[in-house]
């Protein structure tokens, strides 16, 4: 190599060099500037910050849980484990959803017939327990309704649920208030869909057990890219009113009280009672769960297997081998 090859190679290099020094302390620079101002952000808000703006008012909500369960469990909490337990999921749920509200949660039951005794110490005392006079079971879900009827101005929410629904979602009240505004139909109602949850599937039960699963093209609505229908099967041992829509359901006379609608007491107390005032929609099947509570059980799901059903989802494809790798 020539002299003048060589000192062309050494100025070459020291140029390289003085680049990736360069680049190196523009890096180091960049992280270092980005770490500052990191550092500075706190100061930012607070030299912007905006004034505390005044409490909203918190809604009001009266809740009624049904809840009923034999003489023997309610005096044995060893036999009533899987009763003691639905109930407690089902409180939290309340809690948890309405935690920005004013919340009244009322059990409603019969002398000698619940677990109340047995929940957890926190939970017993944001409870409110109201034994009835002695009745048929069956008429327990009909005679709540009275407590509505009573308290109507009182509270701006009337929420019945039985003691198998898990609820668990914080805009509740903000999605029944905007279907009622925008829903176009003045004594139309939202109900949720319900689900199950069985060997890894979520399984919304109301879609199965009834078949084939009709909704009504002519009255569904969209709103805000949400579409919402009337089903052939709207159970969902769920509603919620507004005090409006509760004085117009006082205001029907409530003739299907006590009465068997369809199905039978139950369903109808919990639901098709309310048929005599107001039509009951549910989110569409293109899009079950912008509005669904839990049914706490999987007996539904054992009754009516459908795995190929549409309205059956799965996180995964259970149906793909998946290798297993072992240490070698």
């Amino acid at each position: 190599m020539s002299a003048e090859q060589n000192t062309r190679r050494k100025v070459m290099h020291f140029i390289f060099l003085q680049m990736a020094l360069l680049q190196e302390i523009l890096r180091v620079a960049k992280r270092y500037t980005k770490m500052m101002f990191f550092y500075q952000r706190n100061r930012i808000i607070d030299l912007f910050k905006e004034n505390e703006q005044p409490e909203k008012e918190r809604p009001k909500v009266f809740a009624a849980v049904a809840h009923i369960t034999s003489v023997e469990e309610s005096n044995n909490p060893e036999k009533a484990t899987e009763k003691i337990e639905r109930l407690r999921q089902t409180i939290d749920g309340l809690l948890t959803s309405f935690a920005h509200c004013d919340l009244t949660i009322s059990i409603q039951t019969l002398p000698n017939r619940h677990v109340t005794a047995y929940l957890p110490e926190y939970q017993i005392k944001c409870i409110q327990i109201q034994e009835g006079p002695e009745c048929d079971p069956m008429f327990v879900e009909f005679r709540l309704q009275e407590e509505f009827v009573e308290r109507v101005e009182k509270f701006d929410w009337f929420l019945f649920i039985e003691d198998d629904i898990v609820l668990s979602d914080a805009f509740i009240l903000e999605k029944l208030e905007n279907f009622n505004r925008q829903s176009g139909y003045e004594n139309a109602i939202l109900y949720p869909n319900r689900f199950e949850m069985y060997q890894g599937t979520k399984r919304y039960i109301d879609l199965t057990i009834q078949q084939p699963l009709l909704w009504n093209q002519l009255s569904s609505v969209e709103i805000e890219g949400v579409k919402f229908a009337e089903f052939n099967n709207p159970h969902s041992a769920f509603y919620c009113l507004s005090r409006n829509q509760m004085k117009e359901w006082i205001k029907s006379g409530r003739i299907f009280k006590n009465q068997v609608v369809n199905v039978g007491l139950l369903e109808s107390a919990a639901t098709f009672c309310l048929l005599e005032c107001f039509s009951i929609y549910k989110p569409h099947p293109s899009n079950l769960n912008y509005f669904e509570v839990r049914h706490y059980d999987s007996k539904y799901s054992k009754l009516y297997p459908e795995p190929e059903s549409p309205y059956t989802l799965s996180a995964v494809n259970n149906s793909s081998n998946i290798p297993i790798l072992k240490d070698s």
